[in-house]
């Protein structure tokens, strides 16, 4: 059959209509009054969000961040310093203030927490979509983003854990202490059967390639430092392969659901071991037998609570464990002893059966275990989210707030999440830093019993919360205020103050828009010590300046006048 060649001939030109084809058909021809509609339609669907988002009140967050980081901005180019350090320095500055905005942008957004929390628990649920915080798994398993992504992550700068370790190793053996770390791997390393790939492929658990050669980065360079015992030099107890064979061995999970944690019966399993390595420790505060009692409890995983889900979502379903709660021979819970020779320094992976706040129950977390099983009792400094850095700044300041606390101590046991060696926050920290009282200052500190409402100005303060940022239900941010003054006499009150202002409560932010440096705020002041056991656990933004946060805090909530 003969093709009229008009047919086959292909396209000349990208535009205008090819000879012998039929009009439109390199070009879209539409009228006018379409073209307007469909603009209007487009332009109208891009502008209804934010529209209806302004007459809700939602963008006033978002504009008082970007005021206040635009001043930043400004600070930091207006700056007289012409390095390029400090103009990179600024380029930053204005890139996180930028993403900052963004976020503020899209956590205020009354339309999408309307539409959100419906659409992504049906994406998790029917098509097991992963979210910025979280992959789905298997059987309703959920797995912590930042856990799975530092598996694969190879960083250029690997040896940074390494050098952080012997430095502050290093500190430590100069003062006679031994530092012993247990980096507890994220679930996927146990579990990666349940993330979706074939358990049989698997022959041992999958680890970071940072993790996996950090043990033998820490001895090559720990050999520089000649700190003659050997017994001081830093241990790694990497308890993967421990945990790994547990799963394969007994059949039980090693972690929770829909939680980022272990099991309690990992956890002491992983205290049992790391109580042989510290046994040498003389036994200065022998507290006889410690007695453990089982307990059922039960909760939503952390992981579940901050993706923000329906509640009826099968994944806010509760999840029974079975604790046991550590007592002394009087029949007490179990608590932290400062002059213990042992100290154990950790993150919510310490806190997870120990602080109530999570959920999980108290006195049955690592530390309570490892007493139990080394049978003396022993310190305890720990804190949800304590990263590389701020875990070495807890231990600084408890150090320079308790003159003789760490000349006590003979080991340090810390424990932490293993994505740090991979993401963590490695600079130096010098733990004589700060434990010299600054000439002439006075701090300002509630007494036991008696709390104040007062009105003070912002000098400073540290980060924020961000909603749906976090795992923990809980937020404090530290405040420099001055300027005080009793908001019921009107009288002055000597000297500054410094505050852990709870900011986030229940996973539910407490903001306010004089929350910014240079304001006046009406605060209810109390003594922080009164309620240090619940407040110490509680993640927190602190401040930028070590000589403040050596200073002895209160806790502070928002108050209306």
């Amino acid at each position: 059959m003969h093709m009229p060649s008009s047919k086959v001939k292909p396209p000349q030109s990208g535009f205008g209509d090819a000879e012998g084809y039929a009009q439109g058909w390199s070009r879209t021809i539409v009228s006018r009054r379409v073209g307007v509609c469909l603009s209007v339609l487009f332009c109208g669907g891009l502008l209804a969000v934010p529209v209806a988002d302004g007459l809700l009140g939602s963008w006033r967050e978002p504009a008082l961040k970007a005021k206040d980081g635009f001043v930043r901005i400004i600070r930091c180019f207006s700056s007289q310093d012409l390095r390029w350090s400090a103009v990179v320095g600024a380029n930053n500055e204005a890139l996180a203030t930028i993403k900052e905005f963004e976020t503020s942008v899209e956590d205020s957004s009354a339309i999408a927490a309307a539409l959100r929390p419906s659409a992504l628990d049906y994406l998790l649920c029917m098509g097991r979509a992963g979210s910025e915080e979280a992959y789905v798994g298997r059987d309703g398993w959920l797995f912590y983003r930042p856990d799975v992504d530092a598996l694969v992550m190879h960083t250029p700068g690997d040896n940074e854990a390494a050098a952080g370790i012997v430095d502050f190793a290093a500190q430590l053996a100069e003062r006679g202490i031994r530092l012993v770390i247990v980096p507890v791997p994220g679930k996927a390393s146990i579990h990666p059967e349940k993330l979706g790939a074939n358990s049989a492929k698997f022959g041992s658990p999958p680890v970071s390639p940072v993790l996996d050669g950090l043990a033998k980065n820490v001895a090559v360079a720990w050999k520089d430092k000649s700190m003659g015992d050997p017994w001081l030099a830093p241990s790694i107890l990497d308890p993967t392969a421990l945990l790994w064979r547990r799963k394969l061995d007994t059949g039980k999970d090693q972690f929770l659901k829909t939680d980022s944690h272990w099991s309690p019966d990992a956890m002491r399993a992983v205290a049992e071991v790391v109580a042989k390595s510290v046994s040498r420790t003389d036994p200065s505060n022998a507290t006889g037998t410690l007695s453990a009692r089982s307990r059922d409890v039960s909760a939503i995983g952390d992981t579940a609570l901050m993706l923000k889900l329906p509640k009826d979502s099968p994944l806010l379903a509760r999840h029974a464990v079975t604790i046991e709660p550590i007592k002394d021979k009087a029949g007490k819970s179990w608590r932290p002893d400062r002059n213990s020779s042992v100290v154990v320094l950790g993150d919510s992976y310490t806190n997870i059966y120990s602080s109530e706040d999570l959920g999980w129950g108290g006195s049955a977390g690592f530390a309570e275990h490892l007493s139990r099983f080394l049978g003396y009792s022993i310190d305890k400094l720990a804190r949800n989210d304590s990263g590389a850095k701020s875990a070495r700044d807890m231990l600084r300041t408890e150090a320079a707030r308790n003159p003789g606390w760490l000349d006590r101590k003979k080991v340090v046991v810390w424990v932490m999440a293993a994505r740090e060696f991979v993401r963590g926050d490695w600079s130096h920290v010098n733990l004589e830093e700060g434990k010299a009282p600054v000439a002439g200052s006075r701090f300002f500190v509630v007494p036991p019993g008696q709390p104040r409402e007062v009105e003070a100005r912002i000098v400073s303060h540290g980060p924020l919360p961000v909603a749906g940022n976090s795992p923990y239900a809980d937020y404090l941010t530290a405040v420099h205020l001055t300027d005080l003054q009793d908001a019921v006499s009107r009288q002055a009150i000597d000297g500054d103050a410094l505050a852990y202002l709870c900011t986030m409560r229940d996973h539910r932010v407490i903001s306010s828009p004089d929350m910014v440096e240079g304001a006046y705020i009406r605060l209810r002041l109390s003594n922080y010590e009164e309620n240090a056991d619940k407040l110490d656990p509680l993640n927190r933004g602190e401040i930028d300046d070590v000589e403040v946060m050596m200073e002895e805090p209160n806790f502070a909530e928002w108050t209306s006048p």
